[in-house]
């Protein structure tokens, strides 16, 4: 494999698994979430690479604000 593909793929899953990270942090403390249930967005994020992270963000866009009250 050549050395800068194995590097951006390195990178990639870094990045990954710092915003699923982020985002379990986030579901973790909440109240409630879009559609109601925790567990398949936790799946989503974690198995779906990348567009479970990018679907969380687009359903949430108040983890941008860091405020949960209008939930």
């Amino acid at each position: 494999m050549d050395p800068e593909r194995l590097l951006a793929l390195v990178l990639f899953s870094l990045l990954h698994w710092v915003l699923a990270v982020m985002l379990l942090n986030d579901i973790a403390g909440r109240k409630k979430v879009c559609g109601g249930r925790k567990a398949p967005w936790v799946l989503a994020i974690i198995f779906v690479i990348y567009l479970g992270s990018l679907a969380y963000l687009l359903c949430h866009p108040a983890i941008f604000y860091g405020s949960d009250e209008e939930d």
